[in-house]
């Protein structure tokens, strides 16, 4: 059954790849406000940062949960058990946001937080590790419930580290629960198209399928919800071209 944590680990370091992507690009953005004593931007960059992985890596979540063994039998055909890959991707939600935030950290020269919230959360996955994959009613589903724990704690130390030392203005209501809403309406559709076509065109087809239209719904409730602002669309890459086409596809309006 340990085999099957490296493909799990595998498919969850997808999305975390394109997030660590802009925790890195973080650091020089802090450094240089905080140089400069610009807080508001180094704030603005930070907040607008922790939201970006929210959008990254909850739809990564929610489809992973969705769609756990269809995923599994259409990269794995061997692999069986989805209920791991669900586990496992809520640890994936706070690794992710933890990059952000150690990115914010390493920004503003508290490289030593980052470590100290490592070294606890390894310690608490030893010890979860121990005491719950020994136990045979649990067995290596204990490693993942050990890493929603470890990760959840390593991220409280670092998050509480970092809003004393720079503000994060996060709208609970658009940043943080209609990120979620747009996830889990997307899950929900997910699994019930993929449920339709199973039986139409098989497992494999139908996975593949499943997967684009989840994406297309989630990007269509982002817009349509208009859960970013026009400031924040132009702060990713391509932001501008991107605005300029929402607002020729009557998306968004010019302001």
């Amino acid at each position: 059954k340990t085999g099957i944590l490296s493909k799990i680990d595998t498919l969850v370091n997808l999305p975390l790849a394109v997030n660590v992507a802009f925790s890195t690009a973080l650091v020089p953005v802090i450094s240089g406000a905080i140089a400069q004593k610009d807080m508001e931007t180094a704030s603005k960059r930070m907040t607008f940062s922790v939201f970006a992985s929210l959008l990254i890596v909850l739809p990564c979540a929610a489809g992973f949960i969705a769609l756990a063994q269809p995923i599994l039998n259409l990269i794995y055909p061997s692999a069986n058990d989805g209920a791991t890959l669900m586990m496992y991707s809520i640890s994936m939600v706070f690794i992710a946001l933890n990059q952000t935030v150690n990115g914010g950290l390493y920004g503003l020269n508290k490289t030593y937080i980052p470590l100290i919230g490592v070294v606890t959360g390894a310690i608490i996955k030893l010890i979860l590790n121990i005491i719950l994959i020994s136990n045979p009613n649990i067995e290596i589903t204990g490693a993942a419930i050990s890493s929603i724990i470890s990760q959840g704690i390593a991220f409280a130390i670092c998050t509480i580290a970092l809003i004393k030392n720079i503000k994060l203005n996060l709208k609970f209501g658009r940043m943080i629960i209609a990120p979620i809403f747009a996830s889990a309406f997307m899950g929900i559709c997910t699994f019930f198209v993929n449920q339709l076509l199973n039986n139409i065109v098989g497992n494999k087809l139908s996975t593949v399928i499943s997967i684009i239209i989840g994406a297309l719904i989630y990007v269509t409730t982002i817009l349509v919800s208009k859960i970013l602002k026009k400031e924040e669309i132009l702060m990713i890459p391509f932001g501008t071209k991107i605005y300029n086409l929402l607002v020729k596809l009557r998306i968004y309006k010019e302001e």
